[in-house]
């Protein structure tokens, strides 16, 4: 099981995405800002991932968000997870820039879903933690 942070602005998205980190028995804070989320940080050191939406509006830009997560002592190994649901024409256009930036900056993923899929999201996210850290849900389909 992994403690994560999800800084997810849209109520949509983050009843998803948090449905489905749980379905992986992960422990899951969500916020809707940068200060929140920095606030968190502070108070809660011990954060195995960090899940952000890539267009944020309330305040704050992912990127200084990542930079920050990376120059910390105390968080610089903290997985960083860029997400974007339904992307705009214009998210989708940037998107490349954006791919690569994140990756530049530390970034361990960048996650784009046209359409939420909870079982393809669950896997990407567990596949960046360590075996320890991951559980074997069963999916809604009663698989493994």
């Amino acid at each position: 099981m992994a403690r994560i942070l999800a800084l997810l602005e849209l109520q949509e998205n983050s009843r998803q995405v948090v449905q489905s980190l749980k379905e992986s028995g992960h422990e899951v804070d969500v916020v809707e800002t940068f200060t929140e989320a920095t606030s968190l940080l502070h108070r809660q050191h011990k954060i195995d991932l960090i899940v952000s939406d890539v267009h944020l509006e309330n305040g704050g830009n992912v990127f200084d968000f990542l930079r920050w997560i990376k120059r910390n002592p105390a968080m610089g190994e903290t997985m960083f997870v860029m997400f974007s649901s339904k992307p705009t024409r214009a998210a989708k256009y940037l998107e490349d820039g954006i791919r690569v930036s994140a990756r530049m900056l530390g970034a361990a993923m960048y996650i784009t879903m046209e359409n939420f899929d909870s079982d393809e999201f669950r896997k990407k996210i567990d596949s960046l933690l360590p075996a320890g850290n991951q559980t074997m849900a069963l999916n809604p389909k009663g698989k493994q």
